[in-house]
């Protein structure tokens, strides 16, 4: 056993001691309440922002302006360790946050030289400076330096300390951390960096503008080589070296803004995020965003003198909804022009490109038996009508013309605004709301009550990123990007057959070449009342797109330029999709639209749109729902006289549109129950004294067994008049009657002049 004297004794108790110090200060340092690491930590980063291929779209600045992007440990290279901390610490594994002999050896030269030579900081007493704004060089700021470096040494490991140093480091012109310093100097990811280029960057911080490897390039040259010579034992000269330096800055591209600061107004709505939104990979690809800005300024070049200044552009893949190419307008820059308004959001009226939603809900209402209220059959009448009780609406189509009897089909592929209405009056304004707010159409919860009637004609304000997304359900069955089951599978595959249906267009838009595709695609298009927006939208099986053209301000497009121009923009983007060849036959036969299971082809008049019968000229081939075929009445409007010529009786309701538009055109009066048609009843007239003689109120009648019409005009008979039953009844301020009696069918109405 050994025994100490009492002079050791003294020794191990002040070793203990001191010991025992050091562990009490550094367990003291624990508790110290300030981390400059976690405030350099918790400074905002940018966000750098690629394709779905991984281009660069954008990296975001910073509120001063600058760029910061995130560098994590793992992605430091050790080569760039290793340049970095023989630059700046050698020892920095070595020590806890001071370097003692770096201290003294400093102390030494800054007093020989009678002024500051060296600072002897390590690492992690940079990062201390980093945080404070007090840069002096005192020995108080030299001593509250190494007190915190010991602070983040004691709570921190040294790779979260390097790796918050090399993050934070300042390398001139806006960059701050190495991998904003690799992309603004050498337009790279930090881990493509050889060792010269990395010697470049690492004396930049020393001093940010003697060391410009742009301005200053000879002296940046110079430290740069003498770092690699010291840390690599090489003996490059300078003028070798210079070859490694950059010759300009990095410009930053800013791809898709419009999309990406929708995106960071998502995420800065949701309060807690647990994803890294310091590298975001977005569904965006870049060629398709190029190709789809290319497009709309060419179409903007087409539409000089048009008085149309700007243009939206929205893509998605059907799988999934997400964008491929998102334009919010021609040019972002373009203040004259309000460019970075974002079209795709903003809400429009849509005109008619609503028009399928409509009919959609209409071929699949059925009546209490279980029958279709409407099918593709189904004849619509295209001619003047009154609709609305306390208020009257009264639509015209784009051209101002009537067609008359037109099928459903073609009502809707030609985009006949009458026809629409009617069957909105029929449906019911709520019920197409409903099925509008589950397609996606939250801002019509806002302006769809006071559009009315008016919604069939797109009345309602929308945007493109509603409208997209709902016109992909059809492609998709019927099925919303949120899985739920909007409209029945075959009612979306009917309307697919109706929009590709390029026959059943040519009524509204001829054989144009607008919307001729070699592969299967769907289209349709809106302008709104006043042309202050023209809309197209199209899809095939694997993408949908709507394009938006007119003026962020609000002025009116000059001439009726319709929608041609976003629906060529449209088909250019499909068509570039597809490449200069199209799909191969393989593909063309995935992208087919598929056909409707409960519905079948039946054979049917193409005027009345009933069972085809033997003296019908004209027949095509449209879907009737499975079962109710021999329901279907067989067609009454053809009939061949006794001498074998063929005789079209319309029904009554056409009179007046024969009158004008085709006066040989026969009618059968006694088709419908005798009713007024116009006015409507408790209508409401305005008597003006300018113009006594010349105003009355026009009567239409509509059906009656008989050819001649009774009329009693407030219970007197006034007058009796043959068919056409069309007459006028004197102006008198106050209530009125009207009853007309046709054989032994009578109705009346009742209406005020005021």
């Amino acid at each position: 056993m050994i025994t100490l004297n009492k002079k050791g004794r003294i020794t191990i108790g002040i070793v203990l001691g001191l010991f025992a110090i050091i562990i009490a200060f550094n367990l003291a340092l624990l508790f110290v309440p300030a981390d400059y690491l976690k405030d350099l930590e918790t400074r905002p980063y940018s966000t750098v922002y690629y394709d779905s291929k991984g281009e660069l779209l954008q990296v975001t600045s910073l509120p001063d302006g600058g760029r910061r992007e995130k560098l994590e440990s793992t992605d430091i290279t050790r080569l760039a360790k290793k340049v970095f901390i023989k630059a700046e610490d050698k020892r920095f594994y070595l020590h806890n946050g001071v370097d003692y002999a770096a201290l003294v050896s400093a102390l030494v030269q800054n007093a020989r030289g009678h002024q500051i030579v060296r600072g002897g900081s390590t690492i992690t007493m940079q990062l201390v400076k980093m945080q404070d704004e007090d840069k002096s060089l005192t020995v108080s700021r030299k001593l509250h330096d190494i007190f915190y470096a010991l602070v983040i040494e004691a709570k921190h490991t040294k790779q979260r300390i390097f790796e918050a140093y090399i993050n934070n480091l300042y390398f001139g012109h806006g960059a701050t951390g190495l991998a904003s310093a690799a992309r603004t100097y050498y337009g790279r990811m930090a881990d493509s960096l050889n060792a010269q280029e990395l010697c470049c960057l690492a004396v930049i911080p020393r001093n940010p503008t003697a060391y410009d490897p742009i301005k200053n390039a000879e002296n940046c040259a110079q430290r740069a080589c003498e770092l690699y010579n010291k840390i690599f034992h090489k003996k490059k000269s300078v003028q070798e070296f210079a070859d490694f330096l950059p010759h300009k800055l990095f410009s930053y591209p800013y791809e898709a803004p419009h999309y990406i600061r929708y995106l960071e107004h998502q995420v800065n709505a949701i309060e807690t995020q647990n994803v890294d939104t310091h590298k975001v990979s977005l569904s965006i690809n870049l060629e398709l965003q190029k190709y789809a800005q290319q497009i709309l300024n060419d179409a903007l070049l087409q539409a000089e003198g048009s008085r149309i200044s700007n243009a939206s552009l929205l893509l998605i893949e059907n799988k999934t909804g997400t964008p491929l190419a998102w334009v919010g307008s021609a040019d972002f820059f373009d203040e004259k022009h309000n460019g970075q308004i974002d079209g795709v959001l903003v809400n429009n009226q849509p005109g008619s490109s609503m028009k399928p939603f409509l009919y959609a809900l209409a071929l699949e209402t059925k009546d209490e038996n279980g029958v279709p209220l409407f099918t593709p059959a189904s004849i619509l009448a295209d001619i003047p009508q009154e609709f609305g009780e306390d208020k009257l609406y009264i639509p015209s189509n784009f051209n101002n013309r009537y067609n008359g009897p037109v099928r459903l089909r073609i009502a809707l592929a030609s985009s006949l605004n009458v026809p629409a209405v009617y069957v909105l009056n029929t449906l019911g304004v709520d019920n197409y709301l409903e099925r509008l707010y589950t397609l996606g159409f939250e801002s019509l919860h806002h302006t769809g009550k006071n559009a009315d009637l008016g919604l069939a004609l797109g009345a309602g304000e929308v945007s493109l990123n509603e409208l997209v997304p709902a016109f992909a359900v059809f492609v998709r069955d019927g099925i919303a990007f949120d899985g739920s089951q909007v409209y029945e599978p075959d009612t979306a595959r009917l309307i697919c057959s109706i929009l590709s249906d390029k026959g059943a267009r040519a009524l509204g838009f001829g054989y144009t070449q607008t919307f001729e595709t070699s592969y299967p695609a769907i289209f349709k298009t809106g302008t709104s009342n006043q042309y202050q927006n023209i809309i197209a939208l199209g899809a095939t099986k694997d993408y949908s797109i709507g394009v938006w053209m007119g003026n962020f301000d609000g002025q009116t497009v000059m001439g009726k330029t319709g929608s041609s121009l976003p629906a060529w923009c449209a088909k250019k983007m499909l068509d570039y999709l597809y490449g200069e060849k199209g799909p191969s036959a393989d593909k063309l036969k995935q992208m087919e639209f598929a056909e409707p299971v409960n519905w079948s082809k039946q054979k049917i008049c193409s005027l009345s749109g009933m069972r085809a019968g033997p003296d019908c000229p004209a027949t095509v081939y449209e879907y009737c729902l499975n079962n109710t075929e021999q329901q279907l009445e067989q067609c009454n409007w053809h009939k061949k006289t006794d001498d074998g010529k063929l005789q079209t009786l319309y029904p009554s309701e056409y009179q007046q549109w024969a009158r004008t538009t085709k006066p040989d055109i026969q009618i059968n009066y006694n088709t419908t129950p005798l009713s007024i048609q116009t006015p409507k009843n408790n209508a409401v007239f305005y008597y003006s004294e300018l113009h006594k003689e010349k105003q009355a109120v026009s009567v239409e009648v509509f059906g009656g067994a008989k050819d001649t019409l009774q009329i009693f005009y407030d219970d007197i008979l006034y007058d009796e008049v043959s068919r056409p039953f069309t007459f006028q009844l004197p102006v008198e301020r106050g209530e009125h009657n009207c009853r007309v009696v046709c054989g032994d069918e009578s109705c009346s109405i009742n209406f005020v002049v005021k």
